[in-house]
């Protein structure tokens, strides 16, 4: 495989070649508490399950042990419940307590909540910002978002096409678009624009950069606190250039499916590319990591295997342990990534001197 990275303006294009190591073997645990997953996230010490058709939203579980902490998030419309929400991907502490931020499509607001204060307190009132009549509600609904530096959200939106990012500033209510990227050869339909540059935000926990793995295109950008582009890593392969251009049928016929989830940490970047051809609809039996780094420091990322395959990730940085999921069910997949990066070194140690 031969990766692009494409930076700025300012500096040129560079080639490198990656290889494609072993096969991380997972094995897997059933969760107790879940009935059927949805996303996955890890703050400190905690592992939040978004779940679906439950009670509760959120299924919280100790990382080390995996042992069932407590729910939060009852399903409802009241002041502390959630109908369709958004778990956005950035971590949070203060003073020692983890929170969750959470945008909830029926409110309009986004909700920064104490994880085991949620759990633990009959009635608990997360902050909030509301945004019924802010320019906010222009992007409605929302389908992806961070927010950098606590003020500033950056995002995806479903039926607003002027840009492939919206950039708004809370405090001052001021709303704006980073341009489309990349420009496809074939002009999409208006009314698919939003679909083919769908894409998974993750924020470091600097909150300086943040990260996007695209759908439809093989392709992670990285992007300032700002929302703009400052380098992309692109995998150039022999697929077809998707073509949204009739808005007869999503996904269109002929495209892949690359990037579905993505976690990262302050010096990593890890995207879950399952390289899917949305035509032949076979069964996946292993899906590829792709690690990289945030600045260009001249690394090839790193690709490994996983097996069995799973649609949504989140690592634990300190015990170097990958955690995924496989769409409604409750099962978690455990996968260590230090026996991974350890054969990796060995192959190139072997190559090095060979």
């Amino acid at each position: 495989m031969i990766v692009l990275i494409s930076t700025s303006c300012r500096h040129r294009d560079v080639k490198l070649k990656t290889n494609e190591n072993n096969v991380i073997v997972g094995k897997v645990l059933n969760l107790e508490g879940t009935l059927s997953t949805r996303n996955i996230h890890i703050i400190d010490s905690l592992i939040i399950i978004q779940e679906s058709g439950n009670t509760y939203n959120f299924i919280v579980y100790n990382k080390n042990t995996l042992k069932l902490i407590g729910k939060f998030g009852r399903q409802g419309r009241g002041p502390s419940e959630y109908n369709l929400l958004i778990m956005m991907k950035q971590k949070i502490m203060k003073r020692d307590s983890a929170y969750l931020i959470i945008y909830n499509l029926n409110n309009k607001r986004i909700d920064s909540i104490n994880i085991l204060g949620a759990i633990n307190k009959v009635n608990y009132y997360p902050k909030s910002i509301k945004f019924r009549n802010q320019k906010l509600s222009q992007v409605y609904p929302m389908r992806t978002a961070v927010i950098a530096a606590d003020s500033f959200l950056i995002g995806t939106s479903s039926y607003n096409p002027e840009g492939k990012f919206f950039c708004y500033d809370i405090y001052n209510n001021k709303l704006t678009w980073e341009p489309f990227y990349p420009i496809p050869k074939i002009k999409p339909h208006e009314r698919m624009i939003m679909s083919l540059y769908y894409c998974y935000l993750a924020l470091r926990p600097t909150e300086k950069d943040i990260a996007a793995a695209s759908l439809f295109f093989e392709r992670i950008d990285i992007l300032d606190k700002k929302g703009e582009l400052v380098r992309s890593i692109v995998f150039e392969n022999q697929d077809k250039e998707p073509d949204f251009s009739s808005p007869d049928r999503m996904p269109p016929r002929g495209v892949h499916e690359y990037f579905t989830s993505i976690s990262v940490t302050q010096d990593y970047i890890y995207a879950l590319n399952i390289d899917l051809d949305t035509d032949n609809r076979e069964i996946i039996d292993s899906v590829s990591l792709i690690k990289t780094t945030w600045e260009d420091k001249g690394i090839p990322p790193e690709i490994f295997k996983l097996s069995p395959s799973v649609m949504e990730i989140a690592v634990d940085d300190n015990n170097q342990i990958l955690y995924g999921i496989k769409l409604f069910t409750s099962d978690i997949y455990i996968f260590d990534l230090k026996q991974a990066t350890n054969n990796s070194n060995k192959s190139r140690s072997l190559h090095n001197n060979n």
